[in-house]
């Protein structure tokens, strides 16, 4: 009740098998007592237990809750059960009387546990269904997270270690945890007690979150409250209700556990102003700390930087101000889960190019508005992609999107609209876009002489190159699957088609692409490095197929890119007719692909417009360096050969 899930994982758990496996025994042949750490446990009265176990308390048990020590009694109990079931087969006997000692009472054909989760616990039915093996209890579909993945992971461990014992040490086990294992045992009789114990406890196993301290701090200031006690429980109450809610959200997915403190850091950037963008954890803890304490008044309100001798003070601590908080937490950590877990495209992309905590406090925020306002959210996510898309083209900044953040909190504050917010983010896209800085970031790559080199050292091109995908999958083969999903996107590399080791099976392209140019050994390089890393030249692919085809040549590449994704087909055929395949991939075939990829590059920023001599150079850098045939074009152009427009 007054701690988080089951949080051990392997460390914690080599940590006791050590320790157990390392009791000896004494002169007299006993195993010596072994001091396992205390116990801190509060009597449940009879009116607040379940009135399906009232039975047991009938005959004499007692009810508890574990205020501490819960983790250290989870896994002894989990090792338990695991050490009765190895005896199953070899001594039935033992089994059931473990189970009977340690596990379950039964009564007919009803089992009360002596160790569970309480009744509003998510997480009680997977500790009985699949640690207990007791299939009576039905698990729900979304009882999945971390703390149920965490108690799997100590069911295995204990399975495999036991498993790897004779049947003499095997009963050696049984006498350690039956009399070796010494508990300094320790009841509380009051509210107020419990959380004086909380604060200043020491966990053995993994040391309080900042989360898990401010939860207590506030069941302890609620307890000294001259509220009338009923009014202090209905509070307390309320707290143990507001954690289980943010533990549910933040450990519900397995695969992404979300960071308590974090969280909680992420929080107070939307209720207090913090002196930068948003509050770090350890400012965070010493900010949430000042709240919620005896003489919150004497502390800022906010932490930003221009305040003067007036500036606004923390509320004294009161009832409404921990009912407010813990509500407005609470609430919080759906959307936050909701933000990093969303199955929306766009918030899916946008987190591709900017995950920063900032960031994930916009989106949560923005989410929170969904309900009342839609249309409007879903306009705004659509802004933020089309701003973040942007700030990632070298040149095209409009802002700095760590302020996103104060963005959220002007929403969460009420000090901004969803409407204002809306407007403003329309207001930003039509900052003008200036070419010849895009053009000058890109060549500036060109020029450096360490790698990555040109448009390979552009951190976003990986994710254009998945735009680029998409953009091919909607226009020219709409009826087939996608072989590449942003879900995959980890997955995904960058490959250079011309490869970089282009000696090996490349030499004659290469060649074919600096012969007749008046160019030093530095300009050589640079022509080589350009052809090479240009942006028509790469393309995204699945990593075992990028290890596979590494240097090959180009007809081997192109039977393989023929069954591969969008870009790869694209790239092995002439679009404007898919059965009609690319003989040759040279610098005139990489130009081309490269003109399509800025011209779509252009239809996904406002305001976006390349000449087509600026194309060629953000293409090639300078006259020097573009594909023979463009210079071939050039100079008949100047000659007076041709009169076209290039």
């Amino acid at each position: 009740m007054y701690q988080r899930g089951y949080a051990w994982g392997d460390k914690q758990l080599d940590d006791l098998w050590d320790d157990i496996m390392d009791i000896e025994k004494d002169d007299n042949g006993e195993f010596r007592r072994h001091y396992t750490g205390m116990i801190s446990l509060k009597e449940i009265p009879r009116n607040e237990i379940p009135h399906e176990e009232l039975w047991l308390k009938d005959r004499g048990f007692s009810f508890f809750d574990v205020v501490d020590g819960q983790q250290r009694l989870t896994t002894i109990i989990l090792l338990i059960f695991e050490l009765a079931r190895a005896f199953h087969a070899s001594d039935p006997e033992t089994e059931k009387e473990l189970l009977n000692s340690f596990i379950f009472a039964e009564r007919s054909t009803f089992k009360t546990y002596f160790f569970a989760y309480n009744s509003q616990d998510k997480n009680r039915a997977f500790l009985i269904n699949r640690i207990f093996e007791d299939p009576s209890t039905v698990i729900c579909s979304n009882t999945l997270n971390i703390y149920t993945k965490n108690l799997e992971n100590a069911k295995e461990y204990f399975q495999k270690h036991i498993s790897a014992l004779e049947a003499d040490e095997l009963n050696d086990l049984l006498n350690k945890l039956r009399n070796a294992l010494a508990f300094d045992t320790k009841y509380i009789d009051d509210d107020l007690s419990v959380q004086a114990v909380f604060e200043t406890m020491n966990n053995r196993g993994k040391q309080l979150t900042i989360l898990e301290k401010l939860k207590n701090r506030l069941l302890f200031l609620a307890a000294r409250l001259p509220n009338q006690p009923d009014e202090i429980k209905v509070l307390s109450n309320k707290i143990n209700d507001a954690w289980r809610i943010i533990y549910d959200y933040l450990g519900q997915n397995p695969d992404l556990v979300l960071d308590e403190d974090e969280f909680l850091s992420a929080h107070l950037t939307l209720i207090r102003r913090p002196a930068d963008y948003s509050f770090s954890e350890s400012v965070a803890e010493k900010k949430v700390f000042e709240m919620f304490c005896n003489r919150a008044e004497k502390y800022l309100l906010s932490y930003s930087r221009d305040q003067g001798e007036n500036a606004e003070h923390e509320p004294k601590v009161d009832y409404d101000k921990i009912n407010s908080y813990i509500l407005d937490i609470s609430k919080c950590a759906q959307f936050w889960y909701e933000a990093v877990n969303s199955s929306n495209l766009k918030i899916i992309k946008i987190l591709c190019l900017n995950s920063s905590k900032e960031m994930r406090i916009f989106l949560s925020e923005l989410l929170a508005h969904k309900e009342s306002f839609p249309i409007e959210v879903e306009t705004c996510i659509n802004l933020v992609y089309r701003i973040v898309f942007r700030d990632n083209i070298p040149g095209l900044s409009i802002g700095d999107e760590r302020a996103f953040a104060t963005r959220a909190r002007e929403l969460h504050t009420k000090e901004k609209t969803i409407k204002e917010l809306e407007n403003e983010l329309s207001e930003k896209l039509n900052d003008p876009c200036n070419v010849n800085t895009v053009i000058n970031e890109f060549r500036r790559w060109f020029g450096m002489y360490r790698r990555p080199y040109g448009f390979h050292r552009w951190w976003a091109l990986k994710f254009f190159l998945m735009e680029y995908e998409q953009y091919l999958h909607e226009t020219y083969y709409d009826q087939d699957i996608a072989h590449m999903e942003w879900k995959n996107y980890s997955d995904v590399n960058i490959e250079h088609i011309l490869p970089q080791n282009f000696a090996k099976n490349w030499s004659d392209i290469m060649k074919d692409y600096v012969e007749g140019r008046e160019l030093d050994v530095d300009s050589l390089r640079k022509a080589q490095n350009i052809l090479v890393n240009t942006l028509g030249n790469l393309t995204i692919i699945r990593d075992k197929k990028n290890s596979s085809l590494q240097d090959d040549a180009w007809l081997d590449k192109r039977e393989r890119y023929k069954s591969g994704s969008f870009s790869e087909l694209e790239i092995s055929s002439k679009k404007e007719g898919k059965d009609f395949e690319h003989e040759e991939w040279n610098q005139d075939t990489i130009y081309e692909r490269g003109c399509n990829m800025v011209h779509f590059m252009e239809r996904k920023v406002q305001g976006l417009k390349f000449e087509e001599h600026e194309i060629k150079e953000l293409l090639f850098d300078r006259e020097l360096f573009y594909p023979k045939s463009i210079q071939e074009k050039i100079d008949n152009v100047q000659e007076g050969i041709v009169d076209t427009t290039l």
